[in-house]
């Protein structure tokens, strides 16, 4: 088998392979050879096909991409869009591609590499871990909070600039968001038609109708930002004025954030009601994995107050453990090799887990993910997850 990174004569041929490897029929092909024209993230060199006898039997991309994690801007790769064709399955093809396309990412010098995958449990073999807890919300709109909401009108051109301030606040605001690149704006203009956007002070959302159930239509929000709770607040208000064509609102937001407070009926019910309720649906969504430990902890910044040293062992799915001693002082971290015993051990994937604040260092010991009997090595690294709780609107 040949692999080999395509360029951008052979998108087609790309095309034709994730085809292959996902459609249900061949009509689907034109789909798909718009949409990769169409996403102009990638580019020419971002594309792996594996070959074998003159076929295409699989294909990855990696984008180029930065991600916020605790208030540091890292270079990441994206990883999407890994198959085999249905023919040529179960014979460790994926295996390769994967292995093929995390080296590219440490050519590239990129620090994490991460998916949105169709099955995490494959995805842990070669280390990635989760960093991202989501909730999606169906919430009547009936029960939406009364708040000002009469700053908010629909966008216009002139809007780009304010909108793509707004984003990169949140992204830098929050955990593990990936920034929109120029690109990134692009692929999302081209979406807008599907619905409209609104834009109030300190607020702004994508908001597409979904008639899909006549009984109960919902407006869908798609893409959003906002600087506090109270702009967010106000589009809750908004999407509550528009109870004359819709029934309800969808919206994902992390985890950590307990919206039913918000509303008017704050319970989200432990048994059959007759009142109106939110739903909410708490899912995982976005891995990663750490290629450069050193660089990745010694860029972020952690709170003050943490301060000591631990021994960390990581076991890396494809080759030697890693060995480091983490000093923390004063919100930063120093990292150097470490020879000695290790007090925490554990995998590459409840590693990124732990850096990205998914699951803190005590979680993880309680489950035995990781052993360690020494209370002040999990205390100190129990500092990652103070803060805000992983959460990416930039799919890929």
């Amino acid at each position: 088998m040949n692999l080999r990174w395509a360029g951008e004569d052979e998108l087609d041929r790309v095309a034709e392979t994730r085809m292959h490897c996902y459609a249900q029929a061949i009509k689907d092909l034109p789909k798909f050879q718009e949409g990769i024209r169409g996403d102009e993230r990638a580019t020419a060199g971002d594309f792996l096909l594996a070959e074998q006898d003159g076929q295409c039997i699989g294909t990855a991309t990696g984008l180029s991409m930065h991600m916020w994690m605790r208030g540091a801007r890292l270079p990441i790769q994206g990883v999407a869009y890994v198959g085999t064709i249905r023919t040529a399955r179960r014979g460790g093809v994926a295996n390769q591609i994967m292995s093929a396309t995390i080296a590219m990412a440490r050519e590239r010098e990129q620090v994490i590499t991460a998916l949105m995958p169709f099955r995490a449990s494959y995805y842990e073999r070669f280390g990635y871990g989760f960093a991202e807890q989501r909730t999606d919300w169906t919430i009547p709109l009936a029960l939406m909070p009364s708040a000002e909401a009469g700053g908010l009108r629909y966008a216009t051109e002139g809007d780009r600039p304010v909108i793509a301030k707004l984003r990169q606040q949140f992204v830098e605001a929050g955990q593990c968001d990936i920034e929109t690149t120029d690109a990134g704006w692009a692929l999302r203009r081209s979406q807008e038609s599907e619905g409209f956007q609104i834009i109030g002070e300190g607020c702004w959302a994508m908001l597409i109708s979904d008639f899909s159930n006549p009984s109960r239509p919902v407006l869908r929000v798609t893409q959003a930002a906002w600087k506090s709770t109270s702009n967010l607040k106000a589009l809750l208000s908004f999407l509550g004025s528009q109870r004359d064509q819709f029934g309800a609102a969808f919206l994902s937001l992390p985890t950590d954030f307990p919206l039913n407070r918000l509303l008017r009926e704050t319970q989200l019910p432990h048994r059959p009601v007759s009142h109106l309720f939110a739903e909410a649906k708490p899912y995982t969504r976005m891995q990663i994995r750490v290629l450069n430990h050193r660089k990745v902890l010694e860029a972020l910044h952690l709170p003050i107050s943490a301060k000591g040293k631990v021994a960390v062992a990581i076991t890396e799915p494809d080759g030697e453990p890693i060995r480091l001693a983490i000093d923390f002082e004063e919100g930063r971290i120093t990292a150097r090799p470490f020879a000695g015993e290790c007090e925490v051990s554990c995998s590459a994937g409840v590693w990124a887990s732990i850096v990205s604040g998914d699951l803190s260092a005590s979680t993880a010991r309680g489950m035995g993910l990781i052993p360690s009997h020494r209370d002040a090595a999990i205390e100190m690294l129990d500092v990652f997850a103070k803060g805000p709780t992983p959460f990416c609107n930039e799919y890929f």
